[in-house]
């Protein structure tokens, strides 16, 4: 026997009623979860500074120090540039990093 179908559904409806849900979506917010992580961003931070205070010559690009530091080039990147706007490091002509 074929099950009857509901108006403006695409599967049957349930052979037993109490299982038919119909209704609007209720909305639904989930925790935000923080993507980054702080802790480990700080210390890498902190990393790069100590290397930069204790090579003062030391001129690095954003590659350069992504390779030397093993941190990703587009965090390497926003890392050198917080750094840059705390003080700690200059940007150069031709995009290189040194200390302030």
């Amino acid at each position: 026997m074929p099950q009857p179908r509901v108006p403006g559904r695409s599967i049957p409806s349930s052979p037993d009623p109490r299982l038919d849900v119909r209704g609007r979506a209720l909305p639904m917010s989930l925790p935000r979860v923080e993507r980054r992580d702080l802790v480990r961003r700080a210390a890498i931070e902190r990393r790069i500074a100590a290397e930069f205070h204790d090579m003062p010559g030391l001129v690095l690009t954003v590659a350069q120090a992504s390779r030397l530091l093993g941190v990703d080039a587009r965090a390497c990147e926003r890392i050198l540039a917080s750094l840059e706007r705390n003080g700690l490091l200059r940007r150069r002509a031709g995009g290189t990093y040194g200390r302030a």
